[in-house]
């Protein structure tokens, strides 16, 4: 008898031979991965238009605009600098924003991503802040960028107890040894104690 046809067995080899290479295709392309390299591109382009919008701001107003316009995700606060002001594509809340020293009128700017890619290598631009990424004001200085995100302590003048005196160990910049004490030329009087010895960290 001349049969035409599949039998049961060669159609589930073959069902079953697709499922695995269906499988390594997910695997390779990994659709999570390129959901987040997505996010942190949406991300990296919504702070170079929020950078543009508070530069023209800055022209007509000589300040860059108050912290609280940006908190207002979605809105139309700086229209016509930019509308809508771009939210986070992935928690829909706003960017952060940093201004040194806090002012009514601030001259300086940064604002803040977190990359959700932990293999971008902009996301590792910024010295204490692994993964984040952000853009600035011109003129704004390396301390103030890491102090917005590290929430590490911003000093014109660090002092610190080498070899039992206290002595000057950084200016505008974070300290390279601990303990150190922010405009303390002093060092709270510590130096005779080997113990407070500023210490490399």
């Amino acid at each position: 008898m001349n049969r035409k046809g599949f039998t049961l067995i060669e159609i589930l080899v073959v069902v079953m031979i697709l499922i695995i290479l269906g499988m390594g295709i997910l695997t390779i392309l990994n659709p999570m991965t390129q959901i987040l390299k997505g996010y942190d591109t949406v991300r990296k382009t919504d702070l170079a238009k929020l950078k543009a919008a508070f530069e023209s701001y800055y022209e007509d107003h000589g300040c860059y605009p108050e912290q609280s316009l940006l908190e207002n995700c979605g809105g139309d606060d700086l229209d016509p600098y930019i509308n809508p002001i771009p939210c986070d594509p992935s928690t829909k809340e706003p960017y952060l924003l940093y201004y040194y020293p806090q002012s009514s009128c601030p001259q300086n700017f940064v604002v803040y991503t977190e990359l959700t890619n932990i293999f971008d290598p902009s996301g590792s631009n910024i010295p204490y802040c692994d993964h984040y990424y952000a853009v600035y004001s011109p003129g704004t200085n390396e301390t103030i960028v890491v102090a917005g995100c590290s929430g590490r302590e911003i000093c014109s003048r660090l002092y610190g107890c080498v070899s039992g005196a206290c002595t000057l160990i950084a200016e505008d910049s974070f300290p390279l040894c601990y303990p150190s004490y922010c405009e303390d030329p002093t060092c709270n009087l510590r130096c005779d104690n080997p113990s407070y010895e500023c210490i490399a960290n």
